[in-house]
């Protein structure tokens, strides 16, 4: 009873910026869990590095190389992954970029770039995703926000915009939708070990900063997050929406 609960056996997850960090290992583990999936990376690379992955049989995966930010491209996915499976249980969106840079400093093209992806993107798939769902009256979508969402820190504006109109949405679609038994939650990474970590500790004071600043004294790992996907996912939590959990290490406890 209790596998049960986490287990997505037959159930078709969408998730996407799949070919690295967070996505990636969200795919690896739904796909362990018995799950359906439709994958959606920008690289044409990472996606034949994930059909190596064990266990990722074609007949279980809709691979889909496109721009999250591409409304087109987006309408498309999803019509190819009905098609396919005939039917959507999650979405997982995830896909995302960021930058640091001084508020004055951010062009409007910087600007745009960052909001379409990390917030229009989750608008167009929960609008696609969301026709099919409230049809059939079921359905679990988390969006991958992050802590930057609710605080405000230096050279982070365009970024931590797009966080918090995601966990914002969030909000509203939970109580809209939970009429028809969709539920909507977020997940709000710290830092976590994921494709821009490298880069990011050759800043050593700042990194220095984050984990002085985080009370387990170290950054979190994409699985850490994947196994918040799959709970938000699964039956074990069809009685929460319109939440926020924070995957960080006791960051936001103070």
């Amino acid at each position: 009873m209790l596998q049960e609960q986490f287990s997505l056996k037959n159930k078709v997850c969408i998730i996407t910026g799949s070919g690295k960090g967070i996505g990636r290992e969200t795919a690896k583990l739904f796909c362990a869990s018995g799950a359906k999936l439709a994958l959606m990376t920008r690289n044409d690379d990472d996606l034949l590095t994930l059909k190596k992955e064990a266990g990722f049989e074609d007949g279980r995966m809709l691979y889909f190389c496109g721009d999250v930010s591409n409304e087109q491209e987006v309408v498309e996915f999803v019509k190819q992954t009905i098609d396919r499976f005939k039917k959507i249980d999650v979405l997982i969106n995830n896909a995302g970029m960021r930058f640091r840079k001084r508020f004055l400093d951010t062009t409007t093209e910087d600007w745009n770039k960052i909001i379409n992806t990390n917030l229009n993107s989750v608008y167009y798939f929960c609008r696609e995703v969301g026709r099919y769902m409230v049809s059939v009256k079921r359905g679990k979508i988390v969006n991958i926000a992050s802590i930057i969402g609710t605080l405000g820190l230096p050279e982070l504006a365009a970024y931590g915009t797009s966080k918090g109109g995601m966990i914002t949405l969030t909000k509203c679609l939970a109580t809209e939708w939970s009429e028809y038994n969709i539920n909507v939650n977020a997940i709000a990474p710290g830092f976590c070990e994921t494709s821009y970590a490298e880069n990011f500790k050759k800043k050593t004071d700042l990194y220095k900063f984050t984990l002085d600043r985080t009370p387990q004294g170290k950054w979190g790992s994409s699985l850490d997050v994947a196994n918040a996907c799959l709970f938000l996912s699964s039956d074990a939590s069809k009685y929460i929406t319109g939440e926020t959990l924070n995957v960080d290490g006791g960051w936001s406890a103070w």
